[in-house]
This record gives structure tokens, sequence and C-alpha cells, in this order.
């Protein structure tokens, strides 16, 4: 009877484990639009990623820039996984970010959210103007009043994410990316793991690291908490057509297929503010044609890919 209900246990626990790997952007029955029903955080009224509508972003003069110590290069093995839902790296925790309230925050893991399915090239998760960027970095962190980042997950205050666009054009290869995409090809199956030798996080960001937008908001994916403090900054990495595309076909998910458009739409802003510390000298009478040459641009480039 006890090895029964030991076997028992262990079935439970397999299927709890399974779980987390489950859900899904688009397919099957915990796809993006069932989520709440399975993690009722995500059907909360702080939800992330939004829309940065730059007209309505409040320009604050009181927030510094952010203190990054320990995102220079680093000596040492950084352990590199596919998830099933994308590549990740744990990071060391001698990667710490100062916020502009005084807010130490100790870095866990950085990944990546991209598109690359025909319907649509772009897969940032975060859009400004309505404008969605081709990849998404996120350097997850949680705050250091918490021993661990698993105490920190479900504090209220407990987690922040710095996150940074990828521009593509025909931009050169980026050779702080190179080692980081030969390492993909080790990891094309869910769950398999690499190591990268030497890391800087600091060279694979955008060169300007001290403008960002910043707001309250959750995890984008389940359990979708919300206890995030967001800093999206507001320059982009550069990435070549060649890197862009190796990233976007490199893993395949639990269901064996390519990882594309790993990114959650856009959520309700539910009255929240956006802050920058940078006051928005873009958005002029010129914008909306802006707005109008970058989706032409986007236009091109799926024709372009669609066509080779």
């Amino acid at each position: 009877m006890r090895a029964l209900v030991l076997l028992l246990s262990l079935f439970l626990l397999g299927g709890q484990a399974q779980h987390g790997s489950d859900w899904t952007y688009s397919e099957g029955a915990l796809d993006e639009a069932h989520w709440p029903q399975h993690y009722p955080a995500c059907g909360g009224q702080r939800q992330s990623p939004i829309n940065l509508q730059r007209t309505k972003v409040r320009y604050n003069p009181s927030l510094k820039g952010l203190n990054l110590t320990g995102y220079e290069t680093q000596a040492g093995e950084f352990p590199m996984v596919n998830n099933g839902h994308t590549v990740q790296i744990s990071l060391p925790s001698t990667m710490r970010m100062t916020a502009a309230d005084g807010t130490v925050y100790i870095a866990q893991q950085m990944h990546f959210h991209w598109g690359g399915a025909s319907s649509d090239i772009s897969g940032s998760e975060h859009t400004v103007d309505g404008i969605r960027h081709v990849i998404e970095i996120h350097v997850v962190h949680y705050n250091s009043k918490y021993k661990s980042y698993d105490i920190a997950q479900d504090a209220p205050d407990g987690l922040a994410v710095l996150a940074a666009f990828v521009e593509v054009k025909n931009y050169p290869e980026n050779t702080y990316y190179s080692n980081f995409i030969s390492h993909l090809a080790n990891i094309k199956y869910p769950g398999q793991r690499t190591t990268l030798t030497g890391l800087d996080i600091q060279d694979m960001l955008p060169r300007n690291l001290q403008h960002y937008y910043t707001y309250h908001g959750s995890l984008t994916t389940p359990p979708c908490t919300e206890n995030v403090h967001w800093f999206v900054l507001a320059d982009f990495v550069k990435l070549s057509r060649t890197q862009v595309w190796k990233l976007e076909n490199s893993l395949l998910d639990h269901r064996n297929k390519t990882i594309h458009n790993d990114y959650r739409r856009t959520q309700p802003l539910n009255h929240r503010v956006v802050e920058s510390n940078f006051p928005n000298q873009e958005y002029t009478l010129g914008s909306e044609f802006q707005f109008y040459l970058r989706k032409i641009e986007e236009i091109l480039d799926y024709l372009r890919r669609a066509l080779n």
C-alpha cells in the first residue's frame, strides 16, 4: 500500500512539473487566451507587456539613470538552456541593478522573445506607438532584500526586468552575439543545455543604458505575477539579418515545432502611469509619417523574406 501511495505521489509530482511546459502562446487547451483559467494572475489589472504610447508617457526629470554593476565581462561558465519557450541564460549574482529609488536588484537570468513566423516577422513583447520590434531581451532580477529568487518571486516588490529591443537593418554581424548564437545549435530540443564560457551582458545591450521607460506590471508568462518593476530601454541593440534569422529558427518547442512568435499580446494599461527619465524629443509632427514609414519597412522586410 505504501509503495502504491509513493508511486501515485511521484506521478502527481511529475504531472505538476510537466504542467509548466504545457502552456503555449497560440496552440492547445492552455494557449494565451486560456492562461487566466489556470493562472488567475494572468487575468489581473496590472499585466505586461503594454504598448508604450509616447504621447502619454510622463517625463520625470527626478528619475536617475540605472546603476548597473557586474554587467561587464565576466569570467566563468554560464548555463544556457532551451526551456521549450525560449533560450535562457543563467546569470551570476554579482550582476546588480540599482534603480532610481535606491532598490538594489540581483540578476537571475536572461532570455529572449522573437517572431519569425510567416504571419508576423517581429516578436517584441512591448510595443512603442503600436510598433512591434524584431526581438525583445529580458534581464530578470530579484529584489536584494530577499534571500533568493524563489522567495522574491512571490513578494509584492520582488522582481524587476531590464528590457531592450533589437533593431535589424543592413547591419554587419554583432560580434558580441557571435558566441551566444553559435551555441544555439547545441540546444535545439527542449531541456537541452550548454555552457557559455565568459559573458559580457553590457555589450549585448544597447549603448545607451541610461534612458528608459518604467512602470509596474507583471511577468509576461505564467504565472503572470504582478510584482515586476519594468525598465524598458529607449535605445536598441543592432543585429544582422542572419543573426536574427538564426535566433528565430534554431530551437524547437515541446511539440517539436520551431519556436516562433514567443511573445504575449500587449495588455490594457488600466490607468497605470508610464514614466520616462528623458524628454520625448522624437515625438514631433512628423511622428505619424515615421510610424507609417516603419510599417512600410516591416512589410518590405517580410516580402524579402518570403521571396528568399
